[in-house]
C-alpha cells in the first residue's frame, strides 16, 4: 500500500552463539534467542571441548571424555528444539579445540554479523575479567560481539528485550563510528534509542547552569544526524559521574535497558594503562547484555 513505511531490515541477520554451558549460559542462551526473534535471524549454536592434555593410557579417561560429548551434543540438540519451536532457524556445531581458535574460525566460515558469548564470571573486578576465550574473541572479532554477563543472564525475561537501546560513547573518533549500527538496528526493531555521555563529576557545572549539558546534548544530536538512516524521537543525556562504568551501568538499569552499544578502539580491550578497561566493568556489571563494535585504527580526527 502506498503510504506504508517498508520496515528496515536489521543488520544482524546471521547469530552465532558459542557457549561452554557454565555458570548463566541460560540466561545467555534466552538473550540469544530473543535477538534472533525480534532481528528474524538465524540461529547458529557452537560448543568447544577443551583438549584434555593430561589424557594418557588410562580408558576410563576417554571414557570421560566421551561422556562429555554425549551430554553436549544432548544439550545441543534440546537448544535447537526450543529455538525452532520459538521459529527461529537453528544450527548446531560441536568441535574440540581451542575454544577462542573454534569461535573465530567459525565467526569467518559462517559469515557471521554478530557473536553472543555468556560470561559466568560475577564482577568485573580483576583483569581477564571473564576469562581469556572471551577476551581473545573480542579482541579478534571480524564482527560485533555481545556479551551478556551474569547479572544481565539473571534478569534475562522476553519484556527485557524491549527496552531501549543504550548508546554510550565519549565522542571519540572511532566509537563515533558504531552510532549508524545503533541507529539502523533501532530503526528495525522499533526500539527506542538513548544516547548517552558521561563527564567527570569534578566538571558538574553550579546549580541552574546547563551551558555544559546544553552543548553536550547538541553534539549527541549532531552525531546521530550523522548516521544516513534517519529515527525519530531518540533521547539524549549527559550525566556526571566519578565513575564512566556505574554511570552507565546506572542509566540502563533506571531506563530498564535492552541493550548497551559500546564503540571500542581495538587497541584499548587490553591497555596497559587501565587493569581493568572500562567495556570489562559494564559487561560484567550491567543488567543487560553489551554490545561491542570494535575498530583496528583511528580514522583522521574531524
Amino acid at each position: 500500500m502506498p503510504g506504508l513505511a517498508k520496515k528496515m531490515r536489521s543488520p544482524f541477520r546471521r547469530v552465532l552463539f558459542a557457549s561452554n554451558f557454565s555458570v548463566g549460559f541460560e540466561g545467555a542462551f534466552q538473550a540469544a534467542l530473543h535477538f534472533c526473534q525480534m532481528n528474524k535471524a538465524s540461529l547458529r549454536i557452537l560448543h568447544v571441548c577443551k583438549v584434555d592434555t593430561a589424557l594418557g593410557t588410562d580408558a576410563g579417561l576417554f571414557t570421560d571424555t566421551g561422556a562429555r560429548e554425549k551430554s553436549a551434543l544432548r544439550l545441543l540438540r534440546q537448544m535447537k528444539d526450543r529455538a525452532s519451536a520459538l521459529g527461529v532457524s537453528c544450527t548446531t556445531r560441536l568441535e574440540t579445540g581451542v575454544a577462542s581458535e573454534k569461535i573465530l574460525a567459525e565467526i569467518e566460515s559462517a559469515q557471521t554479523d554478530l557473536a553472543i558469548l555468556g560470561t559466568s564470571e560475577p564482577r568485573g573486578s580483576k583483569r581477564l575479567a571473564f576469562g581469556p576465550t572471551a577476551e581473545k574473541v573480542m579482541r579478534k572479532a571480524t564482527c560485533p560481539i555481545m556479551t551478556v554477563g551474569l547479572v544481565a543472564a539473571d534478569m534475562m525475561t522476553p519484556n527485557a528485550a524491549r527496552g531501549p537501546v543504550i548508546f554510550a560513547t565519549d565522542f571519540h573518533s572511532v566509537t563515533r563510528q558504531a552510532i549508524h549500527l545503533a541507529v539502523t538496528y533501532c530503526k528495525s526493531t522499533d526500539l527506542r534509542l538513548h544516547c548517552l555521555h558521561v563527564l567527570p563529576r569534578t566538571l558538574q557545572p553550579a546549580p541552574g547552569d546547563q551551558t555544559l549539558p546544553e552543548l553536550l546534548t547538541c553534539a549527541l544530536k549532531h552525531l546521530v544526524a550523522t548516521s544516513p538512516v534517519h529515527i525519530d524521537e531518540s533521547v539524549y543525556h549527559v550525566s556526571f559521574g566519578s565513575e564512566i562504568s556505574n554511570s552507565v551501568v546506572d542509566y540502563a538499569r533506571q531506563q530498564a535497558a535492552s541493550l548497551i552499544i559500546l564503540g571500542v578502539r581495538r587497541s584499548s580491550i587490553l591497555s596497559a594503562d587501565d587493569p581493568l578497561p572500562i567495556v570489562y566493568r559494564i559487561i560484567t556489571e550491567a543488567p543487560c547484555p553489551v554490545m561491542t563494535i570494535l575498530f583496528d585504527a583511528d580514522p583522521d580526527p574531524e
